[in-house]
């Protein structure tokens, strides 16, 4: 085979190669990530989209008169964030042998300026949308109920591989509406 040939057949296994890659991403459905936390035992995916920042717990400042689930505030970045701690604010009594150990999840919104406080951040997911699931009708009897999920996704749909078993995505705006004035 001539170094043409060669170079030709080359480029054509290049090609068909690539085209194959195009026709497995177009089989693929549209994804959405999350980063998903650690609540507990359970596991909660906040949107990547509206995640700003990830950082490690610290000592906040209480705000008198505050509800429950507002741990208090904290400088980061030149902001003072409000820090809301999500086991609280999902309802549930928070576990305090974790104290200090956790993290805080900066949202992009500024207004307000917002932080959760979650126990462990375990890395990012990558879902298709068809494997998303609708979350469970809300029963107002005991709290919120499903208020704040927007669906669930279950074991094995991150298509990374980076977070074992499913996970609740969470509705943000639904979450922090008791919050905002």
């Amino acid at each position: 085979m001539s170094e043409t040939e060669r170079h030709r057949a080359l480029l054509d296994e290049r090609s068909a190669a690539l085209a194959a890659r195009g026709l497995v991403d177009r089989q693929v459905g549209a994804c959405r990530d999350f980063l998903v936390c650690l609540v507990g035992a359970e596991q909660y995916g906040f949107p990547l989209s509206a995640t700003a920042a990830v950082m490690p717990e610290r000592g906040c400042t209480k705000v008198p008169g505050a509800p429950a689930a507002l741990r208090g505030i904290v400088a980061h970045a030149g902001s003072i964030l409000s820090v809301i701690d999500l086991a609280e604010a999902l309802g549930f009594r928070r576990d305090d042998a974790n104290a200090g150990q956790g993290h805080f999840l900066r949202l992009r919104a500024d207004d307000p300026p917002v932080a959760f406080a979650v126990d462990r951040v375990l890395g990012l997911a990558s879902v298709e949308l068809d494997a998303i699931e609708a979350p469970p009708l809300a029963d107002d009897r005991d709290g919120l109920g499903a208020e704040p999920l927007s669906g669930y996704a279950p074991a094995g749909s991150d298509r990374g591989g980076t977070v074992s078993g499913g996970f609740t995505i969470l509705d943000l705006p639904r979450l922090l509406r008791p919050f905002l004035p």
